[in-house]
């Protein structure tokens, strides 16, 4: 017997009753949500083919959208905990989209989806997020319509990893500065260089031998510090030019293991240090005759 059609809630043809039932999801998020910057992933290198993932990553866009904070009551996952590696903060958190929402802002020719391995920042936490699974049947088909009304974004508090952050906005792209991997200049010369300029060393920026990112530049004393490196830098290759202050300085020193991060905890440089008091670096065979 085949259900009553004046009262058949699951219609697919009830395009009215289902763009009311998307009105109200996307009004309510609107209300109760937050707005956050969706961050699509971009790779700009090879799948490696042993683990099937891809070495570089780099987000270069931002888009802003309002989201849902569905775990009112605190974090998720496993939270912060001690093991043999060191402090782990494994902070869950489950945040609601409207497919009509994610649809409005993110160009569908960068993503049609929300995308597991992309990043949320959510500006009044000042956390970013990594996408780790997204559900699309939360609803369930809701209404008898076969695409899903939200989205629930299943993430992880973010561990960054040298990726390329340059999206424009300045909180978001504080933290490459901020945490990525960074080393030290001793220079000498005139010319001030520009913060978050392009440096390198070599004939032109297309054939250098290395180049990083300013992250900070101190005059005083003449003392660079890039993040972003590529290649190394070393005084015998010629002086440290910047692509736009076109200053350029010749190197004294290079540090690549001071502890230049901030929120740096590492202490390399000085198990260095306490290692050359105990062990002969010079010594190329110490098992035998060379």
């Amino acid at each position: 017997m085949a259900v009553s059609h004046y009262f058949n809630n699951y219609a697919a043809t009830k395009i009215n009753e289902i763009r009311l039932y998307e009105d109200v999801i996307v009004e309510s998020i609107k209300i109760m949500g937050h707005d956050i910057w969706y961050l699509p992933r971009e790779d700009f290198d090879e799948n490696d083919p042993i683990f099937g993932e891809n070495i570089h990553s780099r987000f270069e866009r931002a888009y802003q959208m309002e989201v849902y904070l569905s775990n009112i009551d605190g974090w998720e996952g496993d939270g912060e905990f001690f093991t043999k590696f060191g402090l782990e903060i494994r902070d869950n958190t489950n945040l609601i989209i409207a497919k009509r929402t994610f649809d409005k802002y993110m160009p569908t020719s960068i993503a049609k989806r929300p995308r597991e391995g992309d990043l949320i920042y959510v500006p009044v936490m000042n956390k970013i997020f990594e996408i780790k699974y997204v559900e699309e049947e939360l609803l369930f088909f809701a209404r008898g319509y076969k695409y899903p009304y939200i989205y629930e974004l299943r993430c992880e508090a973010f561990r960054y990893a040298n990726e390329d952050i340059s999206t424009g906005v300045e909180d978001i792209d504080d933290i490459e500065k901020n945490q990525s991997y960074t080393i030290e200049l001793d220079l000498t010369g005139s010319g001030e260089y520009n913060i978050n300029e392009i440096v390198y060393q070599g004939a032109n920026l297309s054939v250098a031998s290395a180049q990083a990112v300013v992250g900070n530049w101190s005059g005083t004393d003449n003392k660079l510090y890039l993040h972003s490196v590529n290649g190394t830098f070393a005084a015998a290759s010629g002086n440290v030019v910047g692509n736009s202050s076109n200053t350029s300085k010749s190197i004294v020193t290079v540090d690549t293991m001071a502890d230049n991060t901030y929120y740096d905890l590492y202490n390399n440089k000085d198990i260095q240090v306490e290692a050359n008091n105990y062990v002969d670096l010079s010594e190329i065979n110490p098992f035998g005759q060379p």
